[in-house]
């Protein structure tokens, strides 16, 4: 009989957490940064396990829709606070001065961009290249439909 594989000990616990490593890690780094396991044990247990997968699945969900909140944010344009600390000699104390600003990021037309693009089906693509680009298929196809 062969030996218990390790997917008990060295992954089960740590569904939850996997999950959340999803957010900053790749699956590569997962398995052999974190859960100290090779790269092939870790796709065989994918393969074999389906809370794996869903744990997995789930953390990839939570990454694009934080990923798609901040393009939302970028594109809307958004109001941040910053804050500035100096320090100051005043006779044999030092005085530390925070000041906290309010700023303003503008929205980002790149963001506007992909945005509309990925969202918006009416919404016209009015980018050169683009249009070059479809204009040569349309070439394309009608050299092969006379042909």
């Amino acid at each position: 009989m062969g030996r218990k594989g390790r997917y008990e000990s060295h992954v089960q616990p740590y569904l939850s957490q996997i999950q959340e490593w999803c957010q900053d890690l790749d699956e590569k780094q997962i398995a052999v940064d974190r859960l100290g396991i090779a790269v092939s044990t870790f796709e065989k247990y994918k393969r074999e396990h389906k809370e794996l997968q869903e744990a997995l699945k789930k953390g990839k969900q939570q990454l694009i829709a934080d990923l798609k909140a901040s393009l939302k944010k970028k594109a809307k344009g958004f109001t941040y606070e910053e804050t500035k600390t100096t320090i100051r000699e005043e006779g044999n104390k030092r005085v530390q001065i925070v000041e906290k600003f309010k700023k303003y990021a503008p929205p980002d037309t790149g963001a506007i961009h992909l945005l509309l693009k990925n969202l918006d089906p009416e919404w016209t693509n009015d980018d050169k290249t683009t249009v070059d680009l479809k204009r040569e298929q349309l070439e394309l196809a009608k050299q092969k439909a006379e042909n």
